[in-house]
Parts: structure tokens; sequence; C-alpha cells
């Protein structure tokens, strides 16, 4: 039990209102104040309420020295969590955690956002049983790979879990654990820890060191600690050593700094005493074992502790030596001179077994040169790298940079490039860079020549400057390389980064890769060079191989859960394209699995974003809507480039065809300006297919033709001669007929026969008919255009129904200029119907305009179905929709399907008009002014 707070009313409230609110939502409560200023006996009184309320509490205290050690916080927070539910998580989460926390040794290295996920798991888990408090004190000590954890799970906090949270600082810097922006932030309450009242000092006082201070000079230490509850103790602790006789004028023994009474009291310390504290401010964990090995006299140790103790310097927390302030700990280290702190590091690091710790003290005992040194310190970089702790992997692998001889040349570019791929991985690219070319100037053999340059791609390739990428891949093949593990992974590395420019040459090196990889060594790489070239033989115009697709699916289903490689991304894209809906589905959720348990948000989105065209092209369109914004939304507030811009591209495409066309274009505009700027004439090429549908839902045929012009350039570049994704073909034929250009539109015809001929898909059996059906009326053969569009598959559950429904309204207008008003009436018709659906509010308004131009009387009464006509007709009595369902005992919403079937078909839009069409038909049941009854 902590000893009672005093002055903190108003501070404790916040804290039951926090453990309140926890049995429903996930809520955060950051306590910040001055050192010394009583945030952590506030911190520990609201950790010591939640344990009384049935809360779990995960608790960590860092400190200024844990702040170098990965994990270290993690460990404490989730303590023996981790082993009761590892069972539970997903094999990605379960080994990035087991790695982070050191429950068994690591191999090779984990996804750093599956740690991230994994915690997010296990505070679900928790969750489930009780509400969780994640009690973190001093959150400034953190290191580095525990905060980029927390600042994962706190952007995704599950219910019933809140952060608990102090911090040094005046209030005005932004929310830790990256909370701004995060849907917690809308539930996280900020505490200043303020300056305590004279009642409470004098209270405080007493209470902590037996003896009060008379009125006078208490007034005068409440006054000169600005009552900081630290610098006041300190004060009285001083004023009741002395003689009680000091004269009230005198000065108080209040030196010039916190950090004065901080020596004032370690100085009282015994020598032994002092050596101890000392030992205990440079470990990362102290414990009384660990500062007993380390130091030269073990024997008094023990009692040196027991000094410190009794003087207030430390405390013992369960096995653990805490400092009773972490100033304290400052004061101490810094109190011995710099060589006595690199003597007393050497030593520690012959007495610590972990590598990265060991490797963090000898980067502290020197500042020489020294090869063995330097080695020894790469190790532990490449552990705390393999653990995911890629912060402080980078500062262990600059220190052995430093310590690096300069003739040890091979060496310092194996080091530069090792913190080059941690910076990296944490997204700091520019110093990730400059190394990665530090690297390459350095690199004197293959292997670490080829990792800089491939490192240099990958960065190039992220930031869009693909070209930029492939030479950097290119240059890996020049100097005679003849390793073939190294000429195999730049080879596939090539083969993707060529996709979207070189489609040949992509095909090229897919075939000089897939020899030089090994299906049990490379079975993943293998596996995407087999996909990559399924699909450049796709965009070459060369038509679909089933067998290297299976293939590669097969080796990649079998291969992925075991490695850190992420799934293909075309495999979905081909699915939708051809319309296999369900395998798109499929895809979709094992791809967005695998991308969730990592914590791959981007990624997530990207793919989203793809599932809703394919639900588009199958109908859904309400659900593709949905999908589209979920991706749009997940993406704010990220700078998204290159292929991740494109999620964009797609939200536009269902745009466009809901009709937002103005919201489509103006996310369309500036993607195609941005790929034309960084030569990615691939990407444009995609924007300007979608760009051309919007142009034409906009009726603007000229400038259909002017995108779709610049698309077929763009991929010409490239070699391309297909793109799976485009649809625009037969909307081009029509576009070019409108502008009186009937040769162009034979050309365009001509390609989407050639495709159909290669690659044959549901979409193209719809559309082709269509489009040779206008080309034929447009020759004057309007009799033999309707024979040609009849060949189109537009029944009721076609895969392609958008393109049906278009068919049918093309239909119609020709039945309409062969004069066969009824059937195009019925036709157009049936397209609306359709249309309205689908939820097409364009094609359902040109489709109105159609009917209306047909001439045809609209429909009467007597001309519905047996259940339309008693619809309406009790809707044209008077009665509302849900008292025409109980009195023919339908649903609500059966009734409006039916009303609305019968308005169509009556060519109305509204009761009134329908009680008119009743009345002029002389229908008996509403003439009288009677309800019918129901039969």
């Amino acid at each position: 039990m902590s000893a009672p707070l005093f002055g903190r009313e108003p501070e404790l409230a916040a804290g039951r209102r926090f453990l309140e609110s926890l049995q429903r939502e996930s809520r955060a409560l950051i306590i910040e104040g001055d050192a010394g200023a009583g945030k952590t006996a506030l911190w520990r009184a609201i950790v010591e309420d939640a344990e009384r309320r049935g809360c779990r509490v995960l608790e960590a205290r860092p400190t200024e020295s844990e702040s170098t050690m990965s994990y270290a916080a993690l460990s404490d927070l989730l303590g023996g969590e981790f082993d009761r539910v590892r069972g539970r998580l997903a094999e990605p989460q379960e080994r990035a955690l087991a790695a982070a926390l050191v429950r068994e040794p690591v191999r090779e290295a984990v996804d750093l956002r599956a740690t991230g996920m994994g915690l997010v798991t296990v505070l679900d888990l928790v969750a489930a049983d009780m509400p969780v408090v994640v009690a973190v004190d001093d959150v400034q000590w953190l290191d580095a790979a525990t905060e980029r954890a927390l600042h994962f799970a706190a952007r995704r906090l599950p219910p019933r879990v809140g952060l608990l949270l102090a911090r040094r600082g005046d209030g005005r810097a932004p929310l830790p654990l990256g909370l701004r922006g995060a849907p917690v932030e809308a539930r996280a309450e900020q505490v200043m820890v303020g300056p305590l009242s004279l009642a409470a000092l004098h209270h405080l006082i007493t209470e902590r060191l037996g003896s009060s201070l008379t009125r006078p000079l208490l007034v005068r230490v409440a006054a000169l600690s600005a009552g900081n509850p630290f610098v006041a103790l300190e004060m009285a602790r001083a004023l009741i050593s002395e003689p009680a006789d000091r004269p009230l004028a005198g000065p108080l023994p209040m030196p010039g700094s916190v950090r004065d009474l901080l020596n004032a009291r370690i100085d009282d310390l015994s020598i032994e005493a002092r050596t101890a504290v000392l030992i205990a401010s440079a470990l990362f964990r102290p414990t009384g074992e660990s500062v007993g090995r380390a130091s030269e006299d073990a024997s008094r140790v023990e009692a040196a502790l027991i000094e410190a103790e009794e003087a207030g310097v430390i405390a013992s927390e369960r096995g653990r030596l805490r400092f009773t302030h972490p100033l304290l700990a400052s004061a101490v280290y810094s109190s011995a001179s710099e060589t006595r702190r690199r003597q007393l590091h050497r030593r520690l690091a012959t007495v610590i077994d972990d590598p990265e710790q060991r490797a963090t003290h000898l980067a502290l005992s020197t500042t020489e040169p020294d090869e063995p040194t330097a080695s020894e310190i790469e190790q532990g970089a490449t552990q705390a790298s393999w653990r995911g702790a890629q912060d402080r992997a980078a500062e262990l692998f600059d220190a052995a940079l430093r310590l690096t001889p300069d003739d040890s040349v091979d060496a310092r570019a194996r080091r530069a490039l090792g913190q080059a791929t941690a910076l990296n991985a944490v997204g700091d690219f520019a110093p990730a860079r400059a190394l990665a070319e530090r690297a390459l100037a350095l690199s004197v053999t293959p292997p670490h020549r080829v990792a800089a340059l491939s490192l240099l791609a990958s960065l190039s390739w992220f930031s869009g400057a693909a070209s930029e990428a492939r030479e950097r891949l290119e240059e890996a093949l020049t100097g005679g390389l003849d390793d073939a593990v190294l000429l195999g992974a730049v080879h596939a590395k090539l083969v993707r980064f060529s996709l979207t420019l070189d489609l040949p040459g992509a095909a090229r090196h897919a075939d000089a890769a897939a020899p030089l990889l090994d299906e049990a060594r490379d079975p993943v790489p293998l596996a995407h060079v087999l996909l990559d070239r399924f699909f450049a033989a796709i965009h070459l115009g060369d038509g679909p191989s089933p067998e290297l697709l299976d293939r590669g699916l097969d080796l990649e289903a079998r291969a992925l859960a075991g490695t850190i490689d992420p799934p293909h991304p075309y495999p979905l894209i081909w699915f939708h394209s051809t319309d296999a809906f369900d395998r798109a589905r499929s895809r979709y959720a094992m791809e967005d699995e695998w991308y969730r348990q990592r914590g791959e948000e981007v990624w997530r989105a990207d793919r989203r974003s793809h599932l809703a065209v394919g639900e588009l092209r199958a109908g859904r369109w309400e659900l593709a809507e949905t999908l589209a914004e979920q991706a749009c939304d997940a993406l704010a507030g990220v700078e998204v480039r290159g292929p991740f811009a494109l999620v964009f591209e797609k939200r536009a495409l269902v745009d466009a065809h809901h009709g937002r066309t103005d919201r489509a274009r103006a996310a369309l505009v500036p993607l195609i300006e941005r790929f034309e700027s960084v030569d990615q004439p691939w990407w444009a090429a995609l924007a300007l297919s979608t760009l051309a549908f919007v142009e034409f839902v906009d009726g603007d045929h000229a400038a259909v033709d002017r995108a779709l012009a610049r698309m077929r350039r763009h991929a010409a570049v490239i070699g391309g001669r297909e793109i799976p994704t485009d649809r625009s073909e037969a909307f081009h034929v029509e576009s070019l007929l409108a502008l009186g250009q009937p040769e162009r539109a034979r050309k365009v015809l001509g390609i989407l026969e050639r495709r159909a001929e290669r690659w044959p898909r549901p979409w193209i059996a719809v559309a082709l008919p269509r489009a040779r059906a206008l080309m034929r009326a447009h020759d004057g053969d309007v009799a033999g255009a309707l024979t040609l569009i009849d060949d189109a598959d537009c029944a009721t559950g076609s895969p392609a129904p958008f393109e049906a429904a278009w068919t049918l309204l093309v239909k119609g207008r020709l039945l309409r200029r062969d004069r066969q008003k009824r059937a195009a009436a019925d036709v157009l018709q049936q397209a609306l119907v359709r249309f309205e659906q689908l939820g097409a509010r364009p094609w359902v308004e040109t489709a109105r305009h159609e009917l209306q131009r047909v001439g045809l009387r609209p429909a009467a009464p007597l001309d519905l179905t047996e259940s339309e006509r008693r619809v309406a007709q009790l809707v044209a009595g008077g009665m509302t929709n849900r008292e025409v369902a109980a009195a023919l005992f339908m649903s609500p919403k059966t009734v409006e399907a039916t009303l609305g079937r019968a308005y169509r078909k009556l060519g109305i839009h509204s009761r009134a008009e329908l009680g008119a069409r009743f009345a002029d038909s002389g229908d008996p049941a509403t003439n009288r002014g009677d309800r019918p009854i129901p039969s």
C-alpha cells in the first residue's frame, strides 16, 4: 500500500472517472507535471484503486537507464500474460512477441508490425475477462521498441482497455504514444499535477519524515520549492537534521539547484554505498545480485545497498532495485568521471550475458576504434534487429561503425548497411538512403554491394521513383556477378520493379530468375516470380497460362505461413478482372488476415480497394462504396505515394458509377499528373482508364477519347497490349461514333475483338455484342445490329450485371430506331429496373429518358400483375405501406418493391399520380371512395 496522498482530490477524482468508464470502452488518462511534483505517487494510487476494482493492471516503470534496452518495458507490461495466451495468437504474432520477450532464441528476423499487432491481441484477450489498465510511469523513458509497439496498439485499443500514463511535462507537448488522432483521443483526459498547498505539504512532511516544521519555516519551504513535493521534502530533511535554533531570517539549506540537493544526499553515503548505487545507475535492470556480480568486493554489497535504501536513495521492489526518483539515478551516474564510467561499463560487459546489453556496455566503454569490440557490438545489433527492436539496432550498428578501424573496409560497409536497413524498417528513410549510399561506396564484395543496391532500389520504388529503382538493381548485375543465389534474388526483384516500366524486361528477368531460385530454399520468391511471369505474359498480350498461375499460387500457399514475405498482390487483381468474384473474395480474406496479423494497415487498405472493384463488378454497389470509403479513410493522414495512391483511383471508379463525377475527377487528375511526372506510365494508364469512364458518364465524348489515347500511349511505352482491369473499348466505340469517327471506332472494336480471342471474359461476352451492334447500326443495318446484340448474355444473374443492363439500354434504343415501340419499352423497362437495383443513378435517368422517347401511352392499371394491381389499388385508396402490408400479409419491404414496379410500369413517380391513374381508368374500388376488401 502506497503512502497516503495529500491535496490531490481533483486528480484522484479523474482517476476514478477513468476506471469507472473502462467497463464500457477504452480510455486514456495522462498525468503530467514537473520532476518531483508527485506524478508517480498519483499514478501509483490510481493503479492500486484499479486493482481493488478487479482490473488487470499491466504495469511498467521504465527508468532512464532502461531506455536503451529493447522491449524492457514490454516485458514488464506483458509479464505472464503472454505465456498464458500465446497459444491463442496467430503464428506471426506469437513468434514476434516470443522474440521480443526473449522467450526463445531468435534465429531469423521478425516482422516489426506483428509485434504491435500481437500486443493488441493480448490486450483484447485479457480484456475479455476483465478491464485492463496499461499503466506506464515516466513514459518519456520508454525504450524505443516498446514505445513503437505501444504507439501501434494505442491506435487500435480494444474495448475495456485503458492507458494510464505519467510523464514529465507542462501539458503543452503532443499527447504521448501517438494518441493525437487515434480513436481513443476523444476519450483521453490530461491531468496536471501542480504545486501542493501549504496544508498538503505539512501532512506530507509529517508523514514521510516523522517530524514537522514550524509554520514560518513551512511557509518559506513552500515558497522556495514552489510547492514541489520532492524539493520540499529534501529541504525539510536538511532542516530537520540541523539544529532547531536556526535564525528565522537566516538562509535555508537550499542549494542552487535540485541536483545539489541530490548530490548532498548521495555525499552522505559511505564509499561502499556510493559505489553500489553507481553500479546500479549503470545497469539496465539492477538487482542486488547483478550489482554484486559487477562489484569488485561483493561481500560488502548487501550492507551498502541497505545503507542506500535507508537513506532513501534506492528502494527494492519485487527483486528489482529502483532509485526513489529518476533524478537520483542521473545524479549518481553523472557524479562519476567519464573515465570512471568507461571503466565501469567495461567491467559490466564482462559480467552481462545478454548480447544486446553487453553490446551497449561495450559501446559506452571506449571511444577508440577496435575491431573485436566493434564485432561484438554488431552481434548485439543483429540480435536487436531480429527481435524487431530496429531503433536499438540502428544505434548499436552506429556504435559498431564508429569503433570499426578505417582499414576494415568490408566490415564498415556491412555495419553501415545494417544501420541503413534498421532505419528503413522504422521509416527513417533519408538517413537510411545516405547510409546505404555510404555502404555502396565502401563495398568491395558482391554480397554487400548487391544488398546496398537492393535497399536503395526499394527506397526508390516506394518513394515513387520506379525508374531509379530498376537502374539500381540493373547496376547490381554488372561487374561479373556470378553467385547464383545473389543473381536469382536480383532478377526476382527486377521482375517486380519492371512490371510497370518494361514488360518485356520483366518477362526476361522472370525467365532468368526461375532456374536460379530453389523451391526448398526460396519458396516464396520463386512463387512470386512465377506469378509475376504469368502477369507479364497477360500484359504483353500473350494470354493467360493457367498452369503457371496454379503452380505459383500452390507454392505460395505452402510456403507463405512460415515466412515474413507478404502474399503476391496480383492474384486478387486477376480474379476481379476475370469476374471470378468468389475467388476474389476468398483471396482477399486470406490477404487481409495476413496483413491484419502484422498490422499492415496501408496494405490492408490497398487490398480492400481491390475488393471494392470486385464487388462493383459483381453488382454489389453499396458494399463496393463502403469498402472504397474504408480504404481511403484508412490512409487519412498517411503520405501515400507510388502504388498505394491508386486506392483513390478505385474509389473514383466507384464514384463514377454512382454519378459522383466531380469528386472522381478531383481525385484522378492530380494522381495522373503525379504519375506522369515521376515516369510511372503504367499507373498513369490505370488512372486514365478510370478518368475516361468518368468523362463518359458526364457525356464528354471528346474528353473520353483524349483520356484513352493517353492511356494507350502510356501502355505502349512499356510494351503493354493488355490492361486487365480496363473495360473501355465498348464505351470508346460509343464515344467515337458520337464524335462522327466511325473508322477509328472500328479499330477500337478490333482491339476488343482481339482481347476476346486471346482471353475470353464474362464482361466481354456482354460488352462485345453491344459494341458490334452499335457499329452495325451506324453502318445502317439496324436489323443486323439487333441480331448481333441478341448474342449478349443479359440474363438476370449475369456475372457482369452492369454491362448486361447497359447492353439492354442500347438494345432498347435500337428497337426504338427499328420502330418496335412495345418491344423497346419492355427492354428499356428491364434496363431501368436493373440500373435501379444497382444504384446507377446516371443510367437510371438515361433509361427513363429513353422510355419517354419511345412515345407509348403509359400502361393502364390492368396491365399490372395481380399482386402489383392489388398493392397499387390499396395505396391509391389512401392506405400507407404498413397498412397495405398488414392487409395483404406482406412485409413492408415487399410492398415498397412491388409498388416501385407498378410506378415504373405506369410511368409515374408519386401516390397522387397513382390515384389519378386509377381514377382515370374507372376502377370502381377507387372511384367509390371505398377501400377494397382484400381477397
